[in-house]
């Protein structure tokens, strides 16, 4: 039993060290405050597993029986692991790593407790998971944490009609748009779509479609939102790939911890305010807000009739960010009034 308790204790360290590495890559090169969050989750839980397993063993510690001097792989490094290129690189290697030593604890873990070795090996698809969504293009998870205006367009709440309102959002200088339409018919609002993906990659911003994930992907949008009546956040990324984000609308923090162990990349925190555009949901008010600033793991967009009279309550609450519908689309100047938010937002961010 020393043999395997030095096995697993060699991998618990291997396995926790690479996903630190991969940690940190996710905070500090790809900006992704919700990757990092949800592999520092996966590495809590590893530490947790192996709590498990010394309880399984009797509260034995699995260090007792390392023996650093008497190990005959402690020099058994190659030269191509000490040379890394550049960040990546080193990412890649860590995914590697974390992979072989998430098997090996499962596989030895059998050995010890079988319903534990199984948790490890879900911990071991999740790796996998997060090694998908990071080597796919990271360009639409960079331009999220850099975007500060949402702009949602619905042909029912647009002055002009929905390409219009785009172009001028867009020339004002949203970041992203939301098309939203429940009750359009699939072809209408593909044709729509495909449109509105040209506007915004024209000006480097995201085109994310409400509900529809197959839109997203046929379109080539950046992503999809849902609410909670909408397909999952696992399902949609199922449909969608590693690549395109997923925002998910929250109400209460509750919802908000969820989307994040769900995989959503953002969350709409709202309404803020009484909204026509969600007339069945009752209003939560700026204390959501301040909780959600202050909870600080997903990129959050303030929703919920902001406009002129409340922009200022839901910055003072703590967003530097917002997604807004009529107060722009129904605006005689859009262009002007995404103008006026952006500059309050880009205020509010450089405070």
């Amino acid at each position: 039993m020393d043999a395997v308790q030095r096995i697993l204790d060699a991998n618990f360290n291997r396995a926790g060290e690479a996903l630190r590495t991969i940690e940190e890559y996710a905070r500090f090169v790809m900006d992704s405050s919700s990757l990092f969050e949800r592999i520092k989750s996966v590495r809590h839980r590893l530490g947790e597993g192996r709590r498990r397993l010394e309880t399984a063993l009797g509260g034995a510690r699995l260090s007792a029986a390392r023996d650093i001097l008497g190990d005959v792989g402690k020099h058994g490094k190659t030269g191509s692991e000490l040379v890394r290129e550049d960040a990546r690189a080193v990412r890649d290697a860590a995914f590697r790593r974390a992979a072989e030593a998430l098997r090996a604890l499962s596989e030895y873990g059998k050995t010890i407790d079988p319903g534990i070795a199984a948790e490890l090996e879900a911990l071991r698809y999740e790796t996998y998971a997060f090694e998908s969504i990071m080597q796919a293009d990271n360009a639409i998870r960079g331009r999220l944490s850099r975007s500060l205006l949402y702009v949602l367009v619905t042909t029912e709440f647009c002055r002009a009609d929905p390409l219009t309102t785009t172009r001028e959002a867009l020339a004002g200088g949203a970041d992203i748009i939301q098309f939203r339409e429940k009750t359009m018919e699939d072809g209408e609002f593909h044709r729509l779509a495909g449109e509105m993906a040209a506007l915004c990659r024209e000006r480097d911003a995201l085109l994310v479609i409400n509900d529809r994930p197959h839109i997203a992907v046929l379109t080539g949008a950046s992503g999809v939102h849902g609410g909670q009546g909408d397909l999952p956040v696992h399902l949609t990324r199922r449909l969608i790939g590693p690549e395109r984000m997923i925002g998910c609308s929250t109400s209460r923090p509750e919802l908000a911890e969820k989307a994040l162990s769900d995989g959503a990349d953002y969350i709409g925190v709202g309404p803020v305010y009484e909204t026509a555009t969600k007339a069945h949901r009752s209003a939560v008010g700026t204390e959501y807000v301040a909780w959600a600033a202050a909870w600080d793991k997903l990129p959050f967009f303030a929703i919920g009739s902001v406009n002129r009279g409340t922009i200022d309550s839901v910055i003072e609450a703590g967003a530097k960010r917002a997604a807004i519908c009529t107060a722009v689309t129904m605006a005689q100047d859009v262009s002007a009034e995404t103008a006026f938010f952006r500059e309050r937002l880009i205020l509010a961010k450089n405070r």
